[in-house]
């Protein structure tokens, strides 16, 4: 699944970014990289950005970028 379909309160490492180069160096910047955890703060329904903690902080990913980041749940451990 990618980080656009997750739901608030999930825990997620990330799997894969199917980004080009230059958003994939912002990915890395902000810390997001494959390995990573992360937790979904906030995900509004209709559009709006998805809000996650990873390494402490708090980053904005609009959808555009959500969708090309491919996560797993932690505790599923399923793609849903």
């Amino acid at each position: 699944m990618t980080l656009a379909e997750s739901r608030e309160g999930q825990v997620l490492v990330v799997k894969n970014l199917a980004a080009g180069f230059g958003a994939r160096r912002r990915l890395f910047n902000l810390g997001i990289l494959p390995g990573e955890r992360l937790t979904v703060l906030k995900s509004a329904a209709f559009g709006g950005p998805v809000l996650v903690e990873v390494r402490g902080t708090e980053v904005a990913l609009g959808r555009g970028v959500a969708r090309k980041i491919e996560v797993e749940d932690v505790r599923g451990g399923s793609d849903l």
